[in-house]
């Protein structure tokens, strides 16, 4: 794993005694158990080393981990930190309340460890390792506790396999390498009964009502023969872009204005990734993050865009459409060139 080395022998230095671990705000299961995760490595290979977990926010899905697994942790802090590990997050305006104090600490007193579109946040600090091929950064984690061969508790398993099985959308995208992590945790003793029940949750009714008005305010459209919905919604943005996915769009897209705050909320299906080959974190949440000065990335079927000002929503549907359209059209070029060159 690219930079593996060169993050152990940074958590390694006796000169590092105080490390901060923090994810992105309302932590969900992925974020909490990859949090959870590095302040295990991090007192395998630096035990002197008091480690503090910081959290602003959590989300619905996260309370019954943070129950279960029972381990302290920091909603503010003024601490000074020799070392800070984010984890689950490579977007600065992401990180909330922490914000702040990562600006303050030193770039090379900086590691991140994500499953996201690398940003030119992460390009700047020293430390980066970010493989948005996997399905969490739960994922990265063990692998990086397993290089040492290293054994985490029960507990600790099943919490890592949590965010695993949450990110993953219960294994909606498998490969072989993740088949074999996931045959290795449960072999040691992760509890993958218990690591479904800490996210099983049936859906509150404000986010049922969420979803049924942004399917009421939902405006169809067709690029090629892709169906694209958008809509507006105050809350549960991810949510309800998915549900437009389960009602028979190929892409949905969320729009949310909030004071000073312009967010945009990107979902679709596996089938348009893979046919048109656009990443949604790279082609186009990056992208429009660029020219709205805002902070835009995520996967390839899952992505977002904040923007630290209130922009007109006819004008981000028109980037957005503009941008989505072009990338379509080269594309497709693209497969009719391959198509010309092999025959």
């Amino acid at each position: 794993m690219k930079n593996s080395k060169k993050l152990f022998k940074l958590l390694k230095n006796q000169k590092i005694k105080s490390v901060a671990i923090l994810g992105h705000t309302s932590v969900d299961p992925d974020s909490i158990a990859s949090a959870y995760g590095m302040q295990f490595l991090v007192s395998k290979l630096n035990p002197k080393a008091h480690v503090d977990i910081l959290i602003d926010g959590i989300s619905k899905h996260t309370n019954s981990l943070i129950e279960y697994y029972e381990h302290e942790y920091l909603s503010e802090t003024e601490k000074k930190y020799d070392l800070i590990i984010i984890v689950d997050v490579n977007v600065l305006s992401q990180m909330g309340q922490f914000q702040e104090l990562v600006l303050q600490q030193p770039k090379e007193k900086i590691a991140i460890i994500d499953h996201h579109t690398q940003t030119e946040f992460a390009d700047s600090i020293f430390l980066s390792i970010i493989d948005d091929k996997k399905t969490s950064t739960a994922e990265l984690i063990i692998e990086l506790i397993f290089s040492h061969s290293f054994i985490p508790s029960q507990k600790l398993l099943t919490i890592l396999l949590t965010g695993i099985i949450y990110d993953s959308r219960r294994f909606y995208s498998l490969n072989t390498n993740l088949s074999l992590l996931l045959s290795k945790i449960l072999h040691l003793g992760a509890d993958y009964d218990k690591a479904i029940s800490l996210i099983q949750k049936d859906i509150e009714e404000s986010e049922r009502i969420a979803r049924l008005k942004c399917a009421a305010r939902s405006s169809l459209y067709k690029f090629n023969s892709w169906i694209i919905a958008w809509s507006t919604i105050g809350s549960y943005e991810g949510s309800s872009a998915r549900a437009l996915l389960d009602l028979g769009a190929d892409v949905g897209i969320i729009f949310t204005k909030r004071k000073k705050i312009t967010r945009l909320s990107i979902r679709s299906t596996s089938n348009f990734y893979h046919t048109t080959g656009i990443n949604f974190g790279k082609d186009i949440m990056k992208q429009l993050g660029e020219q709205f000065n805002g902070d835009g990335g995520g996967h390839s079927t899952a992505a977002a865009l904040t923007i630290p000002m209130e922009i007109p929503e006819k004008d981000i549907m028109n980037a957005t459409f503009k941008l989505l359209k072009d990338v379509l059209e080269i594309r497709e070029n693209q497969v009719i060139k391959e198509d010309i060159n092999g025959q």
